[in-house]
């Protein structure tokens, strides 16, 4: 950092490195005592608002700002710590993590590097608090990716207003936060997912400290002011590490307390320096801000590690206590022998300007080539065993039927399943839904032959079984409503038909958001004639799209089988075996049945009160699956094909005991 860029040092600042690191450290090692800990990424927003813009302004003030000044501070700071933190989980993730998921790893550490990764995991990871996201060991750089993309525009916007007015500028940096503040409001249930990842919903927490550095807040002129300010600052961030929780509905208003906390401890220590500001000013304090970011970065790679070890998010105390302590050793490594060196500036022995860019450059392309090579590998699937994984592959193929009942259009034959129907009759049991459904079928088809019963199935990926809904989030083309319009019409055309059989995944339908560990963005439902609302809205639409369907088939006398949601694993469970196996890593817990009935909560309240209304059976495959933890395995063949689909073996298994216990006793 040259000499024009620097302001007055702050150690409480520092000190308040270390309030915002401790606690999200803690947190992620599952200490209970901090269960909004992850608010110290808030508090960290609102102090580099504060201490970018400071020098900023300055700069500007004075006539010497740089943009390429600003980046190449920006890479000194950032990007040794990064590059070493990247290179190590590569290599520890190639003697612990299975084809699928260090293929994911490389993926995300390009994301990291371009700083994308926000919007990496907001697409692929899914839910921030949910199962699945413990062994994504760059999730924690999201938050990088946030700054950085905020600071692509931010020393611009204030390069273009350097001959305006204080007052607009506060005008203009106020009315961006209040935007993105009132955006990220709206997101909390609108696009909850999103709002915790993106930009855009986070700006207002940067701004928060720009506006603090600009004077919008004003002058502190009595000693007690101060004093008072600060005391509520701490009491707001202490008060929200302990009452927030995952549960809570974040970030939106309830981002708002540690982030005012936050501003007010600065905004203090402005005037004067209060008891708030000397506590924060302790040498303990300050060390650990002087690690925190590199803390930050090695904390959540080593927890990674041990859970991939120990094969489950929830680590014995001692051993995340000693997860805590390495973290700490390795930041204090990291400060001292690579972030210190690349700050010294040319002047005084260190690397020149041109120097930083090249070295950044090269060590960006070199790791992206590495990369890219580990993509194109497709994760290097030979550092399992050939023997193991050729066995493992077989229970990850999908039955020759869901492709062959997927493909179905009006004017064709419909997929054929079961016993060969005789001449003149028409199948008996129709089999229709999304993809869950098409897992399904192997375990469906076998039992209608073993009873010589002829049936047909209707199965389109994406699509549940739903009246008047379609999939907002897919392209028009994909038209499940259509698509089940046609098929409903189909099957009140049958003359022999016996019973319905409605499989899909209730669950997504639902809540919008998938299970936590799979990629791929939110399923958002909306009516046939109405635009889309939000996944706050899939609820009522799964709700009436079921009640339309019921409608319909009932009112043509046909008996219905609704089949529940078959429960998510949140990883993919022949890759999981794979790999306990050729790594000797425990292997991953599966959920509770607990958190199975708590994800399927609202899905199965809908699906019971139309069975009650409409006196239709609804099958429950969880209560087979799952006793205390939900059952992946059976004799250690994996009874999923993947983190959501059954296996051929699977539905082989499950659902002879479902049709036994419903068609033939109905």
């Amino acid at each position: 950092m040259n000499g024009v860029s620097k302001i007055s040092y702050r150690p409480d600042i520092d000190g308040l490195r270390a309030v915002a690191v401790v606690p999200v450290v803690l947190h992620h090692a599952s200490f209970a005592a901090v269960p909004g800990g992850f608010v110290g990424v808030d508090i960290f927003f609102v102090i580099s608002g504060f201490l970018i813009t400071k020098i900023l302004t300055r700069e500007i003030r004075d006539g010497q700002f740089s943009l390429l000044s600003f980046y190449e501070r920006r890479a000194r700071r950032i990007l040794p710590a990064l590059f070493m933190v990247l290179v190590a989980c590569l290599a520890v993730g190639w003697f612990l993590l299975l084809p699928s998921q260090y293929g994911a790893l490389a993926k995300s550490t390009a994301s990291t590097l371009l700083f994308v990764s926000n919007v990496w995991f907001w697409d692929a990871a899914g839910d921030y608090f949910g199962r699945g996201v413990e062994l994504a060991p760059l999730l924690h750089t999201w938050s990088l990716a946030v700054e950085e993309q905020f600071y692509l525009g931010f020393p611009i916007l204030l390069w273009v207003m350097a001959k305006q007015s204080r007052r607009f500028w506060v005008g203009v940096i106020a009315l961006i936060s209040l935007m993105s503040l009132g955006l990220s409001i709206w997101a909390t249930t609108a696009a909850p997912i999103a709002n915790f990842y993106l930009t855009p919903m986070r700006m207002w927490e940067l701004g928060l400290g720009a506006l603090l550095a600009i004077g919008a807040f004003p002058v502190l002129r009595h000693p007690l002011a101060a004093e008072v300010i600060g005391v509520i600052g701490l009491a707001l961030i202490a008060g929200s590490i302990v009452l927030i929780s995952e549960d809570t509905p974040f970030p939106g208003l309830m981002a708002m307390p540690p982030c005012a906390g936050a501003a007010f401890l600065i905004w203090s220590g402005m005037h004067g320096t209060p008891v708030a500001g000397r506590l924060l000013a302790l040498r303990p304090f300050v060390w650990i801000g002087l690690i925190s970011y590199s803390l930050y970065l090695w904390h959540w790679p080593v927890l990674v590690a041990a859970r991939v070890q120990n094969g489950s998010a929830d680590l014995p105390v001692i051993t995340a206590l000693a997860c805590v302590l390495l973290s700490i050793l390795l930041a204090a490594a990291s400060l001292y022998l690579i972030e210190r060196p690349f700050r010294i500036p040319a002047g005084k022995g260190g690397f020149s300007m041109g120097s930083i860019f090249t070295g950044a450059g090269a060590g960006a392309v070199l790791i992206l080539g590495l990369v890219v090579i580990l993509v194109a590998k497709e994760g290097v699937p030979s550092r399992v065993p050939a023997e193991l994984a050729t066995k493992m592959n077989k229970f990850k193929e999908s039955h020759y039927l869901m492709d062959a009942c997927r493909r179905w259009a009006d004017g064709k034959d419909p997929c054929k399943i079961g016993s060969a129907a005789q001449a003149g009759e028409g199948p008996r049991v129709v089999v229709w839904g999304d993809s869950h459904a098409g897992s399904l079928l192997p375990g469906i088809d076998s039992w209608l032959k073993n009873n010589k019963i002829p049936g047909e199935a209707f199965v389109k990926f994406g699509c549940p079984a739903l009246l008047g809904v379609r999939r907002a989030d897919m392209a028009p083309a994909h038209a499940c409503d259509t698509y089940n319009e046609m098929v409903v019409s189909y099957i009140e055309q049958l003359p022999d038909l016996d019973m319905v059989v409605v499989a899909s995944r209730w669950a997504l339908a639902t809540e919008g958001v998938r299970v936590s560990g799979e990629e791929g963005k939110s399923a958002v439902l909306a009516a046939t004639d109405e635009g889309p609302t939000g996944i706050a809205d899939n609820p009522k639409h799964v709700k009436q799209g079921l009640k339309r369907l019921l409608q319909r088939l009932k009112s043509g006398g046909i008996d219905v089988l609704i089949v529940g949601s078959i429960p998510e694993i949140g990883f993919n469970v022949p890759d999981a075996i794979a790999g306990s196996i050729a790594f000797g890593t425990r292997l991953r817990v599966p959920p509770t049945r607990e958190e199975f009935d708590y994800r399927n909560t609202r899905s199965y309240a809908i699906l019971a009160a139309a069975g009650r209304e409409f006196d239709v059976a609804l099958a429950r495959p969880a209560d087979i699956l799952c006793d205390e933890f939900c059952r992946i395995q059976l004799d250690g063949r994996p009874l999923y094909r993947d983190d959501d689909h059954l296996s051929e073996f699977g539905a082989n298994w499950i659902m002879p005991v479902l049709l036994d216990q419903y068609l033939v006793q109905n």
